[in-house]
């Protein structure tokens, strides 16, 4: 056994390598309040996928044989649930890569998982100086691409200004004479913070929260 481990020195410190940038990957883009990689699927996905493909990548190394059954293996696997998003898919082939770094070279590895991380963290902080500082974000906010978004939607009898021109306002619509405003915050305080100043306005027909 111990004769295994000193033989394989470079494999397990290659798949060592591999969870510990996929543990720093969960936690850079879960900053992003990106919800699918938090849960039990996403979170294993991320873990599983580069070992799976540091494996596969290590034993059909110079072997033509090997690489063809294997493509043929993998030609009737498919992901049949949907992509949320561009990101969600680019991360998981950012996986696959780093799984075929370590195979090929591991100096490849750690070069391309911390320019990654460093990347996702530092869009994660040029976002927060701006919105600090300049009142304005980075990024737009998205129902589709798994952000943890509180939504309020405020239906008034007449033309709100203050909620027309607010910064978290994602959708305006008249209807019949009402007038429905939808705000969305990653912040559940602000979100209600707002719906308590129009919770005794008597032009206000309904106030509805929900948490993302």
């Amino acid at each position: 056994m111990i004769d295994y481990i000193l033989l394989n020195q470079d494999k397990i410190f290659a798949i060592t390598t591999l969870v510990l940038f996929s543990l720093l990957t969960r936690m850079s883009v879960g900053i992003h309040q990106q919800n699918w990689i938090k849960t039990f699927s996403g979170t294993m996905t991320l873990f599983l996928l580069p070992i799976i493909t540091f494996a596969i990548t290590s034993v059909i190394a110079g072997n033509i044989a090997l690489s063809l059954g294997m493509i043929g293996a993998l030609s009737i696997v498919r992901f049949r649930n949907p992509v949320r998003s561009s990101f969600e898919l680019v991360i998981f082939f950012l996986m696959i890569s780093l799984g075929i770094c370590a195979a090929a070279d591991i100096r490849w590895l750690v070069i391309l998982g911390l320019a990654s991380n460093i990347l996702i963290v530092a869009a994660f902080f040029v976002n927060l100086i701006m919105n600090q500082f300049f009142n304005k974000k980075l990024f737009a906010m998205s129902f589709s691409e798994g952000n943890s978004s509180n939504v309020l939607e405020i239906i008034s009898k007449n033309q709100r200004d203050e909620l027309f021109n607010s910064s978290i306002l994602v959708s305006f619509n008249k209807s019949d004479g009402e007038y429905i405003y939808r705000l969305s915050s990653s912040s559940s305080e602000a979100l209600k913070r707002v719906s308590n100043e129009y919770q005794d306005n008597a032009e206000i027909i309904s106030i509805k929260y929900s948490a993302g």
